[in-house]
């Protein structure tokens, strides 16, 4: 059982940073991504593109940005799940006329969907903000149908040493707090950025919680410039292709 980390527990992640920060998060997201945010949602997209996503469920969804674009694909009917009531408010706001998507309160620790009711789960990241990841893994893989696939963005930043990895160290550390800060008014929520991001486990480490899990074909993937994993897992039995 995975507890609650050091880091989550010195914030409130009773959603009070992430209701506060509702209103300007997309646009803030962008700024201390550098634009890069869309391109890596792109590159999970493209993967989705490539199995059946008839059935949808994008954990952790937040105001709902990846929500929406994955409702565009062809036959796509999504439902976008988040324990912020303001982040959810949101979403719902900015997708008025969108039948094929819906948003529900909810948290990854519980799923409230019966067993293998999706094809593909995304989780964009949102595992840094789970309580339990062992539980919200267990779960993940219950509602996913046999042959469902599973597709996780996340920060990790490299473990070697280099000026690359000190440039990035330097921006996760400096300059995203302070860009986040700026844009939102709300400093705790960019500095629970910066020190979840640092202490979050290698990408083999949760590779390895996935497979105990009970996902097959795990991998993962650093996408430019480095700071960002795609991580890919599946649900034993009948492919879904």
């Amino acid at each position: 059982m995975t507890s609650p980390t050091e880091i989550s527990a010195r914030y409130d992640l009773t959603n009070g940073i992430f209701n506060a920060i509702a209103t300007r998060y997309d646009r803030t997201n962008t700024l201390v991504s550098i634009g890069l945010n869309r391109f890596w949602q792109h590159k999970l997209i493209r993967q989705v593109q490539k199995v059946s996503h008839q059935k949808v469920l994008d954990l952790a969804c937040g105001t709902g940005t990846l929500t929406r674009r994955l409702g565009k694909l062809v036959g796509a009917q999504v439902t976008g799940l988040d324990p912020s009531d303001s982040m959810l408010r949101k979403a719902a706001g900015r997708t008025p006329y969108r039948p094929n998507i819906v948003f529900q309160k909810g948290y990854a620790e519980l799923l409230p969907f019966s067993d293998k009711s999706f094809q593909v789960i995304t989780i964009s990241y949102g595992i840094r903000n789970f309580a339990d990841r062992d539980a919200s893994f267990s779960q993940t893989l219950r509602v996913l149908e046999p042959g469902g696939k599973l597709f996780i963005l996340e920060f990790s930043l490299k473990a070697n040493a280099g000026a690359g990895m000190a440039l990035q160290r330097f921006y996760i550390g400096r300059v995203l707090p302070l860009l986040g800060w700026l844009s939102t008014g709300k400093k705790d929520a960019y500095y629970y950025l910066r020190d979840s991001i640092a202490s979050f486990p290698t990408p083999q480490t949760i590779c390895r919680e996935l497979e105990e899990a009970g996902f097959v074909q795990v991998a993962y993937t650093r996408l430019f410039p480095g700071v960002v994993v795609l991580f890919t897992g599946k649900k034993t039995g009948h492919d879904v292709l």
